[in-house]
């Protein structure tokens, strides 16, 4: 009869959270969850969108792996690019032809926002800087 010793790992706290693929399709998701919502609701993108982007950006720089706190860097523009691309097709610009007013959709929607997409980039950025000081 032979006894097998079964240890347990170790589990360190780089290895607690969420992946670089889970932080951006989580905040993507949840981003378009918000701005679907902002637009059945008020029928334009506007502050429920952004003030969304800075909480889901917040949530995803404390839930990130310390091992890849670079994800909660690049999150913020990426999921309003994503929600933008996909839900915010529900708001419609009036512009002509369909491809102007899909160029004039993208430009207004990054313009009008970047101060929001700067700011949750900063914050989320300088959260998960810190907690990777903080941890190994």
């Amino acid at each position: 009869m032979t006894i097998t010793n079964i240890e347990a790992t170790e589990v360190t706290p780089a290895s607690l959270g969420w992946t670089y693929p889970g932080v951006i399709i989580l905040t993507s998701a949840a981003m378009m969850v918000v701005m679907a919502l902002d637009v059945i609701f008020t029928g334009d993108i506007g502050l429920v969108s952004n003030i969304g982007l800075v909480v889901v950006c917040l949530i995803s720089a404390l839930k990130v792996r310390t091992a890849d706190y670079q994800a909660a860097i690049w999150v913020a523009p990426i999921a309003w690019l994503v929600s933008l691309l996909t839900v915010g097709q529900l708001a419609p610009m009036r512009g002509g032809s369909f491809l102007r007013e899909q160029v004039l959709h993208l430009a207004y929607g990054l313009a009008m926002h970047a101060w929001w997409i700067l700011g949750a980039t900063a914050l989320s950025a300088g959260v998960s800087i810190f907690r990777r000081g903080r941890r190994p």
